[in-house]
């Protein structure tokens, strides 16, 4: 009876445990949500700055952005990731193909944009954001390269590692990145009135938009 008892709890207990690792990272990934939608907001940002500085903006919004993504990270299992290296029969050969298309498309993508826009001046890591709305390059066609760029990278992932944790970070990030974005399309908005509803017009979100419209 007692072997019974645990034959059938353990599948039980595996999953429980498996349901509160996947709501952690989710967890994670929205604590990092608000951390980095939360200092970047306006107001937070020159609060920040009125008293520390653009340096000092910089640093905490580094630091913070390091200490909630941990959290997350360390759910994700290193351990396995080089699982085709320890059982090469596991490998999925489309899969890894879809990968390794997906990585490459994301790098190209992240330097295309980076011609015309800093990695760090997108993500708020700087405050010293040109008054002059950038449209040139790849941002003639798309308003988010970058984050185009992570989503892929993310999608990369999955394809590379198909685990179930891998999958619950990735999308709880591409949800978050999305949700992001339309909140720093809130503050350019404001930062760069008419210019930039007219250049929304222009340019797609996410993907390219081939037939700009001029209104």
């Amino acid at each position: 009876m007692v072997i019974y008892k645990l034959y059938v709890l353990d599948p039980t207990a595996r999953v429980v445990t498996s349901m509160f690792e996947h709501l952690a990272i989710v967890a994670s990934v929205t604590i990092f949500g608000i951390q980095h939608s939360g200092i970047s907001a306006l107001r937070v940002k020159h609060w920040i700055i009125d008293r520390w500085g653009k340096e000092g903006y910089s640093r905490i919004f580094n630091v913070t952005s390091f200490l909630a993504l941990v959290p997350a990270s360390l759910s994700l299992n290193f351990r396995d990731w080089l699982y085709f290296l320890q059982s090469p029969e596991l490998v999925n050969p489309l899969l890894f193909l879809l990968g390794a298309i997906l990585l490459v498309l994301s790098v190209v993508v992240a330097i295309l944009a980076s011609r015309s826009i800093s990695v760090s001046t997108v993500a708020d890591m700087r405050t010293d954001r040109k008054p002059t709305l950038v449209t040139g390059g790849l941002y003639a066609r798309m308003r988010h390269p970058l984050y185009l760029a992570t989503i892929l990278f993310l999608l990369s992932l999955v394809a590379f590692y198909p685990f179930s944790n891998i999958l619950t970070f990735s999308l709880a990030f591409v949800v978050y990145i999305v949700i992001g974005a339309y909140l720093e399309e809130r503050k350019l908005v404001i930062q760069y009135g008419t210019e930039y509803l007219a250049y929304r017009k222009r340019a797609g979100f996410l993907l390219p938009r081939l037939n700009s419209r001029k209104d």
